[in-house]
C-alpha cells in the first residue's frame, strides 16, 4: 500500500543506457512497434444511450470520453432522426467513466459503464432544466449533473479553489472545506437518486483523492515561482505530507475516478521530491517521467493501478521526455504487462510521433512573416536551427523569454546557429505585441514567424504535446532533436554545442 517513504523502501533506479544516437533510438522504437501485441480479454459489452431532443436546433449529438493516457477525447457522433431521436453506442468502455454529451452549445455529464443503458430526453430551448434520464445509469448521471451545478467535481473550478493560498495551513483549510461540501452533496444525492452502493463508495473515494491531489499539487505552487522554471525558493515541511497516510494507493476500484488518476499522476512527482528539490525544474521536467516510471514500478504492487500508471508515465515520456529514455522502459512494460489494455493506445501514440522523430524532415508548416507574407522553413537550410514553438497567451512560453535572450546572446557571434520563433497565435497583433514586450523580435541570428490558422499539421502537433516545445534542426532540414532543452535549462547551451560539434565531425 502507498505511501512508501524513501527510508522504508529502497528506490532502485536502474541505470538504463541513455547514450544511444537518434538513429539507434529510432530503430529500437520501430522494432518495439513491430512486436505483436498479446491477446487481451474479450471486449466488454457496449453502453447504449437512447435519446430524444425536442425542438431540435442542431442535427448531431456527440458523446466525448477523456483518454486515460492523455488529454485527448474520443468522440462518438450520431445524427438525429427526423423525429429528433438518436441511439449512441459506446464500445471499448472497459470501466465506468464520465461521458460528456454535447448538443450544440449545450452539454450534460453522464456516468456510464460497460453494458449500461440510458434513456434521455431534453428540450433544446431549455436543455439543462428539461433534461430527463431513466434506466440503470440515470441515478449516477443525475449525480454528475449535481456535481457540476454545485462545483464539487473539481477543486479548481470550485469557490474554494479560485485563488491559491500562500501558506500550507490555508491550503489545508480550503481543501478540507471543499471535501466537506463535496461529501454533503454526495450524501444528499445518494438519498435523492437512490445511488447504488458500489457507485457511492467509488465517489466517496473520488472525493478523498480529489482532496489529496490538491494537497499534493500545492507543493509545486508553494516551492516554485510561477511558472515552474528554476530552483525551489522554499520547501514544505515534511509533516505537511502526513495526509498521504490516509489515502491508500493503489485502490484499484477507484481507477474510473479522474481524481484518483490525477492523484496517481502526482505520485512520481511526490516520491522524487528530494531529487527534484536539488535541481533546476526545467532539468528535472525532462527526466521526471523516466524516473517516475523507475520508482513506481518498484513501490507499487502488480495490478491494474500500476499497469495504468506505468503506461501513463510512458505516454508522458513520449511527449515530454528524452527520446533515449523511452525504449528500455517500453520494453520493460511489455514484459510486465504483455496484455495491458494500454499497449494499443501507446503503440498508436508512438506511431504518430515517428513522423517528427530525429532524422525525419521538418514538416512543411504553413508560415507567415511579420508582413504577412508566406514563408517556408526550407529557406533556413544551411544552419543549425533552434526552433521555439510558442504563443503569446502561454505563460510558460513567455517566462522562457529572458533565458532565450541570454541563450541568443551566448551564440550571437556564431552565424551557423539560427534561433527561430514560431508562434501559433491566431491573431497577428497579439503575436507582434508579445514580440515587442519580450524583446524577441530584434537581434542577430534570429527569425520570427507565425503559423497560419489553417496549418492542420502544426495544430495536431501542439495539441498532442502543448506549448512551448523546442527542436534542433540540422542544416539539411532534418530534425536532430524533437525534445531539445528549454532555454532556461542548464543543458540548453550544451545541447547546441554538441549538435554543432557532431555536424562538424560529420555525424548525424
Amino acid at each position: 500500500m502507498f505511501p512508501v517513504e524513501r527510508g522504508k523502501f529502497p528506490l532502485y533506479l536502474p541505470a538504463y543506457p541513455t547514450n544511444q544516437s537518434a538513429v539507434s533510438v529510432r530503430l529500437l522504437l520501430v522494432l518495439l512497434l513491430s512486436l505483436p501485441l498479446a491477446a487481451t480479454a474479450q471486449d466488454p459489452p457496449a453502453a447504449v444511450v437512447r435519446g430524444r431532443i425536442l425542438h431540435p436546433t442542431d442535427s448531431v449529438v456527440q458523446l466525448r470520453r477523456r483518454s486515460w493516457l492523455s488529454h485527448a477525447f474520443r468522440v462518438t457522433t450520431v445524427r438525429l432522426t427526423a423525429k429528433g431521436t438518436f441511439v449512441a453506442v459506446l464500445d471499448s468502455l472497459a470501466q465506468p467513466a464520465a461521458v460528456e454529451l454535447v448538443y450544440g452549445r449545450h452539454a450534460a455529464e453522464l456516468w456510464l459503464g460497460p453494458g449500461d443503458t440510458l434513456q434521455l430526453q431534453a428540450d433544446a430551448r431549455r436543455f439543462t432544466s428539461s433534461l430527463q434520464l431513466s434506466g440503470p445509469a440515470a441515478g449516477p448521471s443525475y449525480y454528475r449533473q449535481e456535481q457540476l451545478r454545485r462545483r464539487t467535481a473539481d477543486f479548481y473550478l470550485a469557490p474554494e479553489g479560485r485563488r491559491t493560498p500562500d501558506t500550507p495551513e490555508k491550503m489545508r483549510a480550503r481543501a478540507d472545506a471543499f471535501r466537506r461540501r463535496a461529501e454533503a452533496v454526495l450524501a444528499a444525492a445518494a438519498q435523492r437518486y437512490q445511488l447504488p452502493l458500489a457507485f457511492r463508495r467509488q465517489q466517496e473515494a473520488a472525493i478523498r483523492y480529489e482532496w489529496g491531489r490538491v494537497l499534493l499539487g500545492f507543493a509545486a505552487d508553494y516551492e516554485y515561482r510561477r511558472p515552474l522554471q528554476g530552483p525551489i525558493v522554499r520547501r514544505l515541511p515534511a509533516a505537511y505530507y502526513d495526509f498521504t497516510a490516509t489515502l491508500p494507493f493503489p485502490a484499484d476500484s477507484a481507477l474510473p475516478s479522474l481524481s484518483y488518476r490525477l492523484y496517481g499522476d502526482l505520485l512520481g512527482f511526490h516520491l522524487l521530491r528530494e531529487r527534484r528539490q536539488g535541481m533546476v525544474f526545467t532539468d528535472f521536467s525532462s527526466r521526471q517521467f523516466a524516473w517516475g516510471y523507475d520508482t513506481l514500478r518498484q513501490v507499487l504492487p502488480t495490478g491494474p493501478s500500476q499497469d495504468w500508471l506505468l503506461a501513463r508515465q510512458l505516454s508522458q515520456l513520449l511527449t515530454f521526455g528524452r527520446p533515449a529514455d523511452l525504449p528500455p522502459r517500453l520494453a520493460d512494460f511489455r514484459r510486465r504487462y504483455p496484455a495491458s489494455p494500454w499497449l494499443p493506445p501507446l503503440t498508436r501514440q508512438l506511431a504518430r510521433q515517428q513522423s517528427t522523430a530525429p532524422g525525419q524532415p521538418l514538416p512543411a508548416f504553413q508560415l507567415t512573416d511579420a508582413q504577412g507574407r508566406p514563408v517556408s522553413l526550407d529557406t533556413l537550410r544551411g544552419r543549425l536551427v533552434y526552433l521555439d514553438v510558442w504563443a503569446s497567451w502561454c505563460q510558460p512560453c513567455r517566462a522562457e523569454a529572458p533565458a532565450l535572450l541570454a541563450l541568443r546572446r551566448r551564440f550571437a557571434d556564431r552565424p551557423e546557429v539560427l534561433f527561430v520563433g514560431l508562434s501559433i497565435d491566431a491573431r497577428a497583433a497579439a503575436w507582434q505585441r508579445a514580440l515587442l514586450a519580450d524583446g524577441l523580435g530584434s537581434g542577430p541570428n534570429q527569425a520570427q514567424f507565425r503559423a497560419r490558422p489553417t496549418d492542420e499539421a502544426l495544430r495536431r502537433l501542439y495539441e498532442q504535446q502543448g506549448v512551448p516545445f523546442y527542436w534542433l534542426i540540422g542544416p539539411d532540414g532534418r530534425i536532430l532533436d524533437d525534445h531539445a532543452p528549454r532555454p532556461s535549462s542548464t543543458e540548453a547551451a550544451a545541447a547546441i554545442e554538441a549538435a554543432l560539434t557532431a555536424l562538424k565531425a560529420g555525424r548525424p
